[in-house]
């Protein structure tokens, strides 16, 4: 993020021109340290996330730069160094992994991690993978499963936005997810500036704002809710639970698992995560394959029956030919 020096309008660092006066804007960064900006990925009031390179590596890896309006000091930077350890406890098939937290030479501190180069939401929803209802309880599932790894583990994510499920490219069609889960959602927990997607989840869900005592089955409500957006491909929904009924088609089963995941009280919510995961599991077993995903059992039937077809009709030929 940088300021136009004569109108004082924000830009992002991508910008040469600004668009507020016409002026030049000076290239954004380049380096931090010894990486290499290969490209950035986002930018917001606190911190700037980009792909980058160290030296001569082709592994890129990705870097948090913290900038000054996020209140990270020497610490902050100790508590997240912690945290790094407890981290680095997690299965990294399912979660990505960061690596270590430094001050650049400029005076900011970074974090740098495993670059995931995941499927952007926006493609998926458009590709139309999740349209079969097998495909979207089948991701479903996978994100349960690995945040049930992580009830096991005593940690949990009370809030849980889409941003922090990734989906690899190379795993797009397995639905393979991993998480970038952090111990503290927050640098600063008193912080009033927050992103849209996280800041709508905290004006909406219900213990948050009803100031209860927040707990894994805080976690398990958010989760509903994202359910409920990647049914919808709708991220400004306000009435969930009601949301629901209007779904046609779908399974009835599924549907009820996420009314009550978004109960308002507590105690009626799923009790733990792994109980999600094996609703959800029950509920996919259930589930009629469509042409495109079709079971391997019925394909096998399907082949039988065409090798039968086919030798009635070479039979057939052969009478005709003999006769």
């Amino acid at each position: 993020m940088k300021q136009c020096k004569a109108c004082g309008q924000i830009l992002s660092e991508k910008i040469t021109m600004c668009p507020a006066c016409g002026s030049h804007i000076v290239k954004g960064i380049k380096y931090i340290d010894d990486y290499r900006i290969l490209a950035i990925i986002h930018e917001g009031r606190s911190s700037l996330v980009c792909k980058a390179v160290k030296g001569d590596s082709k592994k890129p890896v990705s870097i948090r730069l913290f900038t000054k309006k996020s209140g990270v000091d020497d610490h902050v930077a100790i508590r997240l160094e912690k945290e790094l350890k407890e981290l680095k406890k997690l299965p990294p098939e399912h979660f990505v992994q960061h690596y270590a937290v430094r001050k650049s030479n400029e005076g900011l501190w970074y974090r740098t991690g495993e670059w995931v180069d995941a499927a952007d939401w926006g493609s998926i929803f458009v590709s139309g993978i999740l349209n079969d209802q097998r495909r979207i309880v089948t991701l479903f599932h996978n994100i349960a499963s690995v945040l049930d790894l992580l009830h096991k583990n005593d940690h949990f994510m009370p809030y849980l936005i889409l941003d922090d499920i990734l989906i690899p490219k190379k795993k797009l069609k397995t639905l393979h997810v991993k998480i970038n889960y952090k111990l503290s959602r927050f640098l600063n927990a008193r912080a009033t500036h927050h992103g849209p997607m996280l800041q709508k989840l905290l004006d909406c869900h219900p213990d948050i704002v009803n100031q209860r005592p927040i707990d894994f089955k805080s976690g398990i409500w958010s989760l509903g809710k994202l359910f409920i957006e990647l049914l919808t491909a709708d991220h400004n929904l306000k009435n969930f639970s009601s949301r629901v009924d209007e779904l046609n088609g779908l399974n009835p089963e599924l549907a009820v698992l996420i009314k009550i995941m978004l109960s308002d009280d507590p105690d009626l919510r799923p009790q733990t995560m792994g109980k999600v995961a094996l609703a959800l599991s029950q509920i996919l077993d259930r589930l009629p394959y469509s042409d495109p995903y079709q079971s391997p059992y019925k394909k096998k039937t399907r082949l039988l029956k065409e090798l039968r077809w086919f030798k009635k009709i070479v039979v057939l030929l052969i009478l005709i030919i003999a006769g």
